[in-house]
């Protein structure tokens, strides 16, 4: 069931029927504005022999009568109430003629007109349609002293030839200076064009989704509802505008009693689906091809890059951002939630136990690390975080002793308990003692020859000098060791 419509009286199909067959025009002149006694109105309880509203608040002379681009049978009567007129909610419109008959009636949303101390600041221009089967059959009966131009008429009927002429081509308008009307044609290049911003406040009255623009159009248009922009586009909720009235729009769902801003020739509302700042790139449509456009990685990326557990070493004292010093200190769970996923409790001192909530880091001050061997069998045994002590492989040492120098032996000439050199018996020359060599052999005190001392068999030693410090070490740098969180 239609909720708003235009019905016409049986006056009003009358008089358009009489027109139709020779009788005279049917002249338009007002358009009356009713509160419906308080009440909404149905359109269902229309009654055809009305001769007006249910109750009357306010008529106004009709401002325009334009026919609908897309319908040539279908006509908007259009009116304008003063700022200076107020204080009633319109519920039901109806077009008197200018012998004061009902034409046709229409039932309204809620639109309630303001007094000026309630802080009305412009005239309500109200429009109500109606059909004819033959539009040289109706005119239009104006004060032309009560005329005003509509935004729809001038965006109908004005042109940059009619209201501004002269110029050549390629030229556009510019100020020639601050005094009004002061302008002059020249060329773009020399153009500087600020456009400011229109505002056009609405309440939405309850199952309200057409609206009807008086200030503003919908050309650069950016729509607010209660504070929060909504898209331009079919959605349910989003909005689009009229494809033949520039001061309509139609919105994707209800607000009932919301607040509408409509802001022309507001920067976003130029642009096909802006970024909203309060949104901080929320609402990027496809986030991973701007990062690729950009040349910058997501958090998870940039994660696995660096994930939680690794460690690196840093050559000042304190360590960055994103990073704690593997110092062995105790750290809640809660607060490096990816770092206990990695590394859990591998890292607690034997014969300790962590705090409550908490785990401990790998202790790294003054260690050099080794790689685990991981089934290898170069460092058999050994599990992730274990430490070892220092050692030196099994292995042997050179050496020799001092040299003796030049040196003798104590010797002497005879037999006895000494060795005896090999001389032939009998060739002795010597007569040591008044004894003779002797020339038969044997020890009988008559062979002599030369003989030296001896030590007999045995063994020397020696012993190397201490070298070295308190521990087996390379030449090395001391640097800062960390893990990331």
């Amino acid at each position: 069931m239609t909720t708003f419509r235009t019905q016409h009286t049986n006056y009003g199909l009358q008089r358009l029927n009489a027109a139709r067959l020779g009788g005279p025009s049917v002249a338009l002149a007002f358009i009356a504005f009713g509160d419906g006694a308080g009440k909404a109105i149905d359109p269902d309880d229309f009654d055809p022999q009305a001769t007006g509203l249910v109750r009357e608040c306010y008529r106004a002379p009709i401002n325009q009568v334009y026919q609908d681009p897309g319908n040539p049978l279908m006509y908007y009567a259009e009116a304008v109430i003063p700022a200076t007129a107020g204080g009633f909610v319109i519920r039901e419109m109806s077009i008197v003629d200018a012998d004061g008959g009902t034409i046709a009636l229409a039932n309204t949303p809620d639109s309630y007109q303001p007094l000026p101390e309630e802080g009305a600041i412009g005239d309500g221009i109200y429009r109500m349609a109606f059909a004819v089967a033959n539009a040289g059959n109706v005119i239009v009966q104006i004060d032309p002293t009560s005329v005003v131009a509509s935004r729809q008429w001038v965006i109908n009927y004005s042109n940059a030839a009619v209201i501004l002429p002269g110029g050549t081509t390629g030229q556009t308008l510019r100020k020639a200076s601050n005094a009004n009307g002061d302008v002059v044609w020249g060329d773009p290049s020399e153009v500087n064009v600020l456009v400011n911003t229109v505002e056009e406040r609405q309440s939405l009255a309850e199952a309200q989704r057409a609206v009807i623009l008086a200030v503003a159009t919908t050309v650069g248009l950016a729509v607010y509802i209660d504070g929060q922009r909504i898209s331009r586009g079919p959605a349910v909720d989003e909005w689009m505008p009229d494809d033949n009235d520039p001061t309509k729009l139609m919105l994707g769902q209800p607000y009932p009693g919301a607040r509408l801003i409509a802001a022309q020739n507001e920067p976003a509302g130029n642009i096909g689906n802006p970024l909203e700042s309060s949104a901080n790139l929320g609402d990027v449509p496809d986030k991973g091809a701007a990062r690729s456009n950009l040349g910058v990685y997501s958090r998870d990326e940039t994660r696995q890059m660096a994930p939680a557990g690794m460690i690196g070493t840093f050559a000042g004292s304190n360590a960055p951002n994103g990073w704690l010093k593997a110092n062995g200190a105790q750290v809640a769970k809660d607060a490096y939630p990816a770092l206990y996923a990695a590394i859990g409790d591998t890292y607690t001192p034997a014969g300790q136990a962590p705090g409550a909530g908490a785990f401990f880091l790998p202790d790294l001050r003054g260690m050099f690390p080794r790689f685990l061997d991981d089934g290898r069998g170069q460092d058999p045994g050994r599990s992730i975080g274990s430490n070892q002590g220092d050692q030196l492989a099994a292995h042997y040492h050179d050496g020799k002793t001092h040299a003796a120098g030049d040196h003798a032996h104590d010797s002497s000439f005879g037999e006895g308990n000494k060795y005896t050199s090999a001389a032939p018996y009998g060739m002795s020359q010597h007569r040591p003692g008044n004894r003779n060599a002797g020339s038969s052999g044997g020890i009988d005190f008559d062979n002599y020859a030369w003989q030296t001392s001896t030590d007999g068999q045995h063994t020397h030693t020696f012993v190397t000098s201490a070298a070295g410090g308190y521990e087996t070490r390379p030449k090395n740098v001391a640097l800062l060791a960390c893990i990331k969180f």
